[in-house]
C-alpha cells in the first residue's frame, strides 16, 4: 500500500487509524515506519461506549529514506 501511495499515486503523506486497544496493529504499523501523529479521543462507536483512534503517518521523505536504507521493495 505505501509503495502504490507514493510511487504509483505520487502522494506527499500517507496516514491510517488503528484502535488504542489494538497493540498487534499497532506494533506492525511503528515497524512499517509509521509516526503516531495523536489520538481522536472517543471517535468510534464501540459496544455500547466509544472507542479512540490512534492516527499515524508516513511521509514521501520518510518512505525514500527506509528505502535507501533497504527498509522498502525497491520501486
Amino acid at each position: 500500500a505505501k509503495k502504490v501511495a507514493f510511487d504509483d499515486l505520487g502522494a506527499h503523506r500517507f496516514w491510517l487509524d488503528v484502535r488504542t486497544n489494538n497493540t498487534r496493529a499497532k506494533a506492525l504499523y511503528d515497524g512499517e515506519g509509521f509516526v503516531v501523529e495523536g489520538v481522536l479521543r472517543e471517535a468510534v462507536r464501540s459496544g455500547g461506549g466509544f472507542e479512540s483512534l490512534v492516527v499515524m503517518s508516513m511521509l514521501r521523505s520518510e518512505f525514500a529514506q527506509r528505502r535507501g536504507q533497504a527498509g522498502e521493495l525497491a520501486g
